[in-house]
């Protein structure tokens, strides 16, 4: 090897000779430092690493003890609300702290004591740290919402224990109304809670999670999409307080259809109540004939409004009364013009109209049981199978006497031992009633509407209002009848219908409806239940739809729906024929609507060519598909 030249000029060996020559003293000095350095290096490293190994069995201990609590609170799901008591939701509350007191120990195990923001920008460990973190803040914060909403549902729980749904004038106490309402700010701490986990949950990276945190995901989504706090909040929870009557008395009068006198929404309403909520609980309620309201409205009214055709040509009546308000198809638009007239009847102010069918009445009494009421001395038992023909029997027993002074008493009689006993009923027996009046708000034997646009919305929003276009958008064909007699014999009636829906041409498609109305009733038998009807039907047809012909003449209504008014006549034991042809749009969606009141619609839907018709009974609204008819 050949020497080369220093820095300094002098020549210097080349490295291996270098090496061969004998270590001078400052050599000897670097070299005996290096154990040390490579020994304190080994030991950080050793330190660093039994610190990880300690964390590591603290965060897997910690994510154990979350992964049990989650699943926990999700075996809760199955639990019946109706159940818990404040003993419930305070275990609730509970592990709720003691999920979020885990989390804690989670995230401190998994954060490094220095350098976390290094750990996120490394390659691959760095996602998967990041997410970890941001899941851990999810749940959080819902945890946290947890703890209040469960803390507030304890206090509103005790305070409904404590006085029920109704209590006397002389008890002074928060109801559950108020202890709800007077959580205001700390429902405003859940909204801001929920929504930074919303927040956080759209920008997570999914594909950093593991797989078992992956799987969890959809049920988180469900969730957030199944409830809007913000909205519940801020706009939902202040309007149904106030239509409980949480700033003043909230009063309401409901309307019992007599669904053998049938009407376009329903029954003729000839019984009353006038029902009162005061700040969450029914302070009082009151029974009146219907023609106590009318003479009322006479006494008061300066401005006559004028009556529908039907009601002027057929009932006599130059002017609408009161109790024919609701006559029209659209529930809503019938009550809006109650309410209008109502103020000249001098009874006290009311926030909305309800009209329910007797079918309501016998829904609360298959959950309630039997009761007896004493009617003419005698005693009658009424349960869910005979209440409709007992409140009908006194009008028969009577010989059909308008001024019998059992007829229409006896629904009274019936209200006011269900109101009494449904306000002593526990808080089961109150979910089931709140679950049955919202199947028959459903079906449309429950309609609403209320004074208030915000609650007005809601009904509308929910399709419990009785619109005559329940769905905005979907195109809805609708066959609406009322009794023009005032004879009991409309529930005789079984109206079946056959629509023969056409492929699509241009765009169009050609509809033929068919209705038969089977009088069921014997001719040789009581004429006032079983006799004589006339029918005024009319159809709404789908917007943008046009009547081709008809087997009856349109009347000439200047109210009609777009597919027309008629009248029909339909004699016991006979069936009346009604038949139309209309084109509508092609679209990929039809809502029948269901009239309330009515012998429920036998329907067969057929498309020519098609060897199955789709055949059902109308109990409530239906949405045909059209695009997979042909079967």
């Amino acid at each position: 090897m050949h020497d080369v030249d220093d820095p300094t000029g002098r020549q210097a060996a080349t490295p291996i000779f270098v090496a061969l020559r004998p270590p001078t003293p400052t050599t000897t000095a670097r070299r005996r430092r290096w154990p040390f350095v490579v020994s304190g290096v080994l030991l950080i490293i050793l330190l660093l690493g039994g610190l990880a190994g300690l964390r590591a069995r603290a965060a897997l201990a910690a994510y154990r003890d979350v992964r049990a609590g989650v699943e926990a609170l999700e075996a809760l799901q199955a639990t019946d609300l109706s159940s818990m008591r404040e003993d419930d939701l305070l275990t609730i509350e509970g592990s709720l702290a003691q999920l979020r007191h885990d989390l804690n120990r989670l995230d401190t195990a998994v954060t490094p004591p220095v350098g976390a923001g290094l750990v996120e920008r490394l390659p691959v460990i760095g996602p998967r740290y990041a997410a970890g973190k941001d899941l851990i803040r999810i749940v959080d914060n819902l945890t946290s919402a947890g703890i209040t909403a469960a803390a507030i549902g304890r206090e509103t729980l005790a305070a409904f224990h404590a006085t029920g749904i109704s209590r006397s004038p002389d008890e002074t106490g928060p109801t559950w109304l108020d202890m709800l309402m007077s959580h205001q700010g700390d429902l405003e701490v859940i909204i801001a809670q929920v929504e930074e986990a919303r927040r956080i949950r759209a920008n997570i990276d999914e594909e950093a999670l593991p797989a078992s945190a992956r799987a969890r995901l959809p049920a988180l989504d469900r969730a957030f999409d199944a409830i809007d706090p913000l909205r519940l909040v801020n706009d939902d929870l202040p309007v149904f307080a106030a239509a409980l009557g949480a700033e003043e008395p909230a009063r309401y009068l409901f309307l019992f259809q007599n669904t053998n006198e049938l009407r376009l929404s329903g029954g003729f309403p000839g019984t009353v109540a006038l029902v009162t909520f005061d700040r969450g609980q029914l302070a009082s309620y009151e029974f009146h004939d219907v023609y106590e309201l009318q003479r009322a409205y006479e006494a008061g009214r300066t401005e006559p409004v004028t009556p529908p055709l039907p009601v002027a040509r057929h009932f006599g009546h130059e002017e609408l009364p009161i109790q024919d308000a609701t006559w029209v198809t659209d529930f809503a638009e019938g009550a809006a013009q109650m309410v209008e007239m109502y103020p000249a009847t001098g009874w006290p102010a009311i926030k909305g109209v309800v009209a329910v069918t007797p079918d309501v009445v016998s829904d609360i009494l298959a959950l309630t049981g039997p009761v007896t009421v004493e009617v003419d001395g005698e005693p009658r038992r009424i349960d869910a199978d005979n209440v409709h023909d007992e409140i009908e029997r006194q009008r028969y027993v009577h010989g059909g006497d308008e001024t019998a002074p059992s007829h229409k008493a006896v629904l009274a009689l019936v209200g006011r031992v269900l109101i009494e006993r449904l306000s002593t009923a526990d808080r089961a027996l109150l979910l089931d009633l709140i679950r049955t009046m919202r199947t028959a708000a459903d079906e449309r034997d429950l309609q609403v509407y209320a004074v208030n646009p915000r609650l007005q919305a809601i009904a509308d929003e929910h399709r419990w209002s009785g619109r005559l276009l329940p769905q905005p958008g979907v195109p809805t064909l609708a066959l609406n009848a009322a009794s023009l007699v005032t004879t009991k014999a409309s529930r005789a009636v079984h109206p079946r219908v056959t629509l023969t829906i056409e492929p699509p041409v241009n765009g169009q498609r050609v509809v033929t409806l068919a209705a038969d109305f089977v009088h069921t009733g014997d001719p040789t038998a009581d004429l006032y239940y079983a006799g004589y009807q006339r029918w005024w039907v009319e159809v709404t047809l789908p917007e943008g739809s046009s009547r081709l012909d008809s087997s009856h003449e349109p009347q000439p209504d200047p109210d009609a729906p777009n597919g027309g008014s008629y009248d029909l006549e339909i004699l016991a034991g006979e069936t009346t024929q009604f038949a139309m042809r209309f084109t509508m749009p092609d679209s990929p969606q039809l809502l029948i609507r269901r009239q309330p009141g009515i012998i429920p619609v036998e329907l067969t839907v057929a498309t020519p060519g098609c060897q199955a018709p789709f055949t059902t009974t109308l109990t409530a609204d239906l949405t045909l598909v059209l695009t997979t008819l042909c079967r």
